[in-house]
């Protein structure tokens, strides 16, 4: 379960939800669960990325316990982005079951935000009502047991999915949707050119964002009438720029998450047919990218930097706060989008076999091209 800490301090959601959970699960299903709940308990631990993997292996269920603050979260959203990018390349979507207890109206299939939309469609689990009745109610007791069947099915579905997908040894027939050398070239390709101009465009709003923004110190010591027409006219100028900003870093997250999805699949092909060699090259091809995607982490730390100079303005001005949200939202989007990229280079781990001609070394190509 991924879940907000900050939400279950107030909500106190977790405890009971998962003490009833496993017992309808048990009492209705006659399965045992196993539930992780804190990201820093040993199980789950410093390597969530590779616990994903291996947790969609044995088909287990992801679960992420959403409110609005779930997006805000970045470690939530990484959980998030991971597990559904390698379920879907798994061909088990179904192992990723959302509930949803607050901020319904963020969630859409159109939202801007990739990861609303990744929640979206995966018809999440409304369990506003029962949370608000509480564990001793009938529609608290009602929504648990659907649930847990439900959790149940997703899993004993990937179980079969996942049984059936390995081949025998030295069966190359795959899977035949699975993407080939030559389509996740394009898809590298083209990310990187989508990303080259959209790390572009958000480099010339934050060039742009100094020449429009006063010594925010000389700001605090004006009168405050005087401050109070300032804040406007620099909010005026900085809305613009911050609406750029988010839909260009919304973009950046947009195309950095599908071209994940492709790169996953194409790596499960190679696993799942027993081409070692290649896969080999492959993991080799991505061995020191995290140098490659850095220069695109200074995008990361100026929009930290230039929020935080920002801050006591945005505190004490409500336009200020409005036009600086466009800023917040995609410097989350970019992040987020970062965070995806910095994975790759683990995404093909695994014994190191021969070697062969690589298409993954495209994505080294793609990134360097966008600093």
């Amino acid at each position: 379960m991924s879940y907000a800490s900050a939400d279950d301090l107030v909500l106190a959601f977790i405890e009971p939800f998962v003490s009833s959970l496993r017992h309808m699960a048990l009492a209705d299903q006659g399965r045992t669960l196993e539930v992780f709940v804190d990201r820093d308990s040993v199980d789950w631990g410093a390597d969530w990325q590779a616990a994903i993997q291996q947790g969609i292996d044995g088909a287990m269920v992801f679960m992420p316990i959403v409110t609005r603050q779930y997006f805000d979260r970045r470690a939530c959203r990484d959980e998030l982005l991971a597990f559904s990018s390698e379920a879907k390349a798994r061909g088990v979507p179904g192992l990723l079951l959302p509930v949803v207890l607050l901020g319904h109206a963020y969630i859409a299939e159109d939202s801007q935000d990739v990861a609303a939309r990744i929640i979206s469609e995966r018809q999440y689990r409304d369990l506003k009502q029962a949370w608000v009745d509480g564990p001793q109610s009938p529609v608290w007791r009602s929504a648990i047991v659907r649930l847990a069947g439900e959790l149940v099915s997703a899993a004993t579905a990937a179980e079969r999915v996942l049984g059936d997908a390995a081949p025998p040894a030295n069966d190359a027939t795959g899977v035949d949707d699975a993407p080939g050398a030559a389509e996740v070239g394009e898809a590298l390709e083209l990310f990187g050119a989508e990303s080259q101009r959209l790390v572009l465009g958000l480099t010339r709003v934050l060039e742009t964002v100094p020449t429009v923004t006063p010594d925010p110190v000389l700001l605090q010591q004006m009168p405050q009438a005087e401050l109070r027409g300032a804040l406007l006219e620099l909010a005026s100028r900085l809305v613009p720029l911050g609406v750029e900003f988010e839909e260009k870093g919304r973009e950046f997250e947009t195309i950095t998450m599908r071209t994940d999805e492709i790169m996953r699949a194409y790596i499960r092909y190679l696993r799942e047919n027993r081409l070692d060699d290649v896969l080999a090259q492959e993991r080799a091809s991505l061995e020191g990218a995290e140098e490659a995607f850095a220069p695109i982490g200074e995008i990361e730390v100026f929009v930290t930097e230039f929020l935080e100079m920002l801050r006591p303005l945005e505190v004490s001005s409500a336009p200020m706060r409005n036009a600086m949200r466009g800023f917040r939202e995609g410097g989350k989007a970019v992040n987020s989008g970062i965070a995806i990229m910095r994975h790759w280079p683990r995404i093909a781990d695994g014994p190191e076999v021969g070697t062969t001609p690589s298409a993954v070394d495209a994505a080294r190509r793609a990134v360097a091209r966008t600093v």
